[in-house]
C-alpha cells in the first residue's frame, strides 16, 4: 500500500463529523487494543521459591567490596573475637569475617525465600527511610 492510499483510521476517529460505525478498520483496532488489554487470570502459585538458592558442590569464593557503617564493621569484628573464643580449638578457622558474612546472607535469603514480603527483616527494610 502506498502512502497515497493509507487509511487515516485515527484521524477518522477524531473528526466530529464522522459516523464511527461507518470507520473502516474501527473493529480490527479496537479487538487489537482490546487483545493486548486483555486481563490475565491470576496465576496459581506453583511452589516456586522467590529467591532460589543455589547451592554449588565445592566451594567457589568470589572476591566482593561493600561498605559497611562502622558500628557494623566494629560488631563484625567483635563477633569474630567472641567466635574464636567460643568455638573449639578445631573450628576456630569458621569464625572468619567472610564466614559471618555469609552465614548472615544466607540466613537473610532463606527468610525471604520463606516469609517473602512477611519477613520481619522485610518489613524493617520497608520501614527505613
Amino acid at each position: 500500500m502506498s502512502t497515497s492510499e493509507q487509511h487515516d483510521i485515527l484521524g477518522e476517529l477524531f473528526r466530529e463529523d464522522r459516523n464511527l460505525a461507518a470507520v473502516p478498520g474501527l473493529e480490527e483496532l479496537d479487538s487489537l487494543i482490546h487483545a493486548c488489554l486483555a486481563p490475565t487470570a491470576p496465576r496459581p502459585a506453583t511452589g516456586k521459591k522467590v529467591l532460589p538458592l543455589k547451592s554449588k558442590a565445592g566451594s567457589s569464593r568470589k572476591k566482593t567490596t561493600h561498605y559497611l557503617r562502622e558500628d557494623v564493621f566494629d560488631g563484625l569484628t567483635q563477633a569474630k573475637v567472641i567466635l574464636k573464643r567460643l568455638l573449639p580449638e578445631g573450628a576456630k578457622g569458621r569464625a572468619s569475617k567472610s564466614n559471618l558474612v555469609n552465614y548472615a546472607v544466607n540466613t537473610l535469603l532463606r527468610e525471604i525465600e520463606e516469609k517473602g514480603i512477611d519477613s520481619p527483616i522485610i518489613q524493617r527494610i520497608l520501614e527505613k527511610k
